[in-house]
């Protein structure tokens, strides 16, 4: 195996994507992050551009793919970068795929469900509203239950079946042009079994 890890993991909502992105985290001991996070990371600091980014999101309104990049770029700057890292979801559009233009994947693994085990999954789905970790009903997790970080779990506003649909035809609409700009990077993952089953195939293609 290699080294270095550049790996970008994709898939439609529900693929299970955060979950593989912490498993191999810890399998390879390199960061896993996504643009969510590393935005409210940066918003912590208190730097002036962690201000500035505070006061666009306080107003409700999108970072620009720009400054979003630019928050990715500072993070890779950091020294537990050097052995690589794994970006869960993103770039999202052709939009931050063109502004994230300073480096390359080594691996773009695609975990691929249908569109109704999207809906399966979501549906169930349940969110820490303090780390943001995901969980499901499906594994005996009830709303307003108490994760070990502290934080409760709760069914996010955009986990109804009308919003699932929609995000997954932005994902249809938008994403995919992106996966085929990574076409010699992309390996697909079958994202059906259990979590253990669908890390397995990912091990087994960095090999």
């Amino acid at each position: 195996m290699s080294d270095i890890y550049k790996i970008f993991l994709m898939g439609p909502q529900g693929s299970g994507k955060g979950t593989q992105s912490e498993k191999l985290s810890e399998y390879l001991g390199i960061p896993a992050f996504g643009m969510g996070q590393l935005l409210r990371d940066e918003v912590v600091t208190g730097s002036e551009f962690g201000n500035k980014l505070k006061n666009i999101m306080k107003l409700g309104d999108l970072v620009s793919d720009e400054d979003a990049a630019h928050v990715l770029k500072l993070r890779l700057e950091r020294s537990d970068t050097k052995k690589g890292y794994i970006l869960d979801g993103y770039p999202r559009n052709l939009a931050q795929y063109q502004a994230f233009n300073f480096d390359n994947p080594t691996h773009v693994f695609v975990i691929d469900i249908s569109r109704e085990e999207s809906l399966k999954r979501l549906g169930g789905r349940l969110t820490c509203d303090h780390c943001g970790k995901v969980g499901s009903i499906n594994d005996g997790l009830k709303s307003g239950d108490t994760d070990s970080c502290g934080g409760n779990w709760y069914q996010r506003e955009d986990d109804t079946p009308e919003a699932i649909s929609r995000r997954l035809d932005i994902y249809e609409h938008d994403t995919a042009p992106v996966i085929q700009k990574y076409a010699g990077y992309v390996t697909r993952i079958q994202g059906v079994g259990s979590i253990d089953t669908v890390f397995q195939r990912i091990i087994e293609a960095l090999k």
